[in-house]
């Protein structure tokens, strides 16, 4: 079993984006990806191998 990273990143109508690390799983498979829109924001979940990438792709996500 590994380990793997869930970061949910939340983009706002207003332009306002919200990331963080928010889940670790211990799993055979690397969970799937997943997107939700609604009417006043659109969220993102991605899973990754390890922490540092998580942690790489949440300050990505917060410079935009």
């Amino acid at each position: 079993m590994k380990t793997y990273w869930c970061v949910t990143v939340t983009i706002f109508d207003s332009g306002r984006v919200t990331a963080a690390i928010t889940a670790s799983k211990e799993a055979d498979y690397k969970p799937e990806s997943h997107f939700t829109g609604t009417s006043r924001r659109d969220i993102y979940t991605d899973w990754f191998d390890c922490y540092e990438d998580a942690d790489a792709f949440v300050k990505e996500a917060k410079e935009v």
